[in-house]
């Protein structure tokens, strides 16, 4: 099974950087695709060469899981790595080590290890040797299988803006039998880079009440009839 890293960005400088991390440490994980997010314009004012396939992030204003979506569609039958752009590499050979750990263990959804900013403490690089499973990892940077995405389906766009599409995706997965974790054995850095994307806190409360109340309803759509 082929490897495409899909990286929605907007900032070239990110960008360059997020890549050069990646043709330093792995450069042969396969086919990187970036979701343009006004990134592609400053890369080609310097008038650099990144080898990357770039892919139209849907319209605006910026959805993350629309762009991720995006990506996905544009990476055909592979497995997919989402990574951030403000998120570097730093392990020799990690996503390529991330993506056959994965298959080899049967994970549907399986995060670096973070040092520096993650929403999740449990993905912080503490060096474990075997992954641990956990109920939701952030989308920082994540391996998703291939049959992952075809038993659940793609993220859920009704998530605008940037947060929570990865807490109901995680759960997606585990309420159909996947399994969602984190592994040390790849890290990546996130923080050094400017934060690409944020959430205002209207956002935030809107995506929160979205998730509790499509959860909500999910369970009780699963309980059984009196």
């Amino acid at each position: 099974m082929a490897l495409s890293v899909i990286i929605p960005s907007r900032r070239a400088a990110n960008l360059l950087a997020c890549v050069a991390a990646i043709r330093a440490h792995d450069p042969d994980c396969g086919r990187i695709l970036v979701v343009d997010d006004g990134a592609r314009e400053g890369v080609e004012r310097r008038r650099i060469g990144l080898g990357v396939e770039w892919v139209d992030a849907g319209g605006q204003p910026f959805m993350f899981a629309r762009a991720v979506n995006h990506g996905i569609a544009a990476a055909g039958d592979d497995d997919v790595i989402l990574l951030n752009d403000d998120a570097e590499l730093l392990t020799r050979r990690g996503f390529t080590q991330l993506a056959a750990r994965a298959r080899e263990e049967g994970w549907w959804v399986l995060a670096a290890g973070v040092r520096g900013d993650v929403g999740n403490r449990a993905q912080a690089w503490r060096g474990r040797h075997a992954p641990i499973e956990l109920e939701q990892v952030c989308f920082v940077c994540v391996f998703i299988a291939r049959a992952a995405i075809r038993c659940v389906g793609l993220l859920d766009e009704r998530f605008v803006g940037y947060g929570f599409d990865d807490d109901d995706y995680c759960r997606r997965v585990r309420m159909a039998g996947g399994r969602v974790g984190v592994w040390d054995g790849c890290v990546v850095r996130h923080g050094r880079l400017p934060h690409t994307y944020s959430r205002t806190r209207d956002q935030f409360m809107l995506a929160q009440r979205l998730f509790r109340e499509k959860w909500e309803r999910e369970v009780a759509n699963a309980s059984p009839q009196a």
